[in-house]
């Protein structure tokens, strides 16, 4: 039997929006021996898991804005 999944926590769409990476940032994963893991810095990262695991992992991530997103103008 399937595991129902988990729900979501509520800050977790916070981080729906694109972010960049400010400085390079990897790890070699040694518990189950998966290997090197690594992010160029200024990747733009859109999945919200993936930004989730790079702020559990302590990687320096600034916001993008959506180009389709009009700016306010002054």
């Amino acid at each position: 039997m399937a595991r129902p999944r988990k729900a979501q926590a509520e800050g977790a769409s916070s981080y729906a929006a694109p972010v960049r990476l400010v400085r390079d940032h990897g790890y070699i994963e040694t518990r189950f021996n998966r290997g090197r893991f690594h992010w160029a810095a200024g990747e733009i990262i859109n999945k919200p898991e993936e930004i989730t695991h790079l702020r559990e992992r302590g990687a320096e991530l600034e916001p993008v804005e959506c180009p389709g997103q009009p700016h306010p103008q002054s």
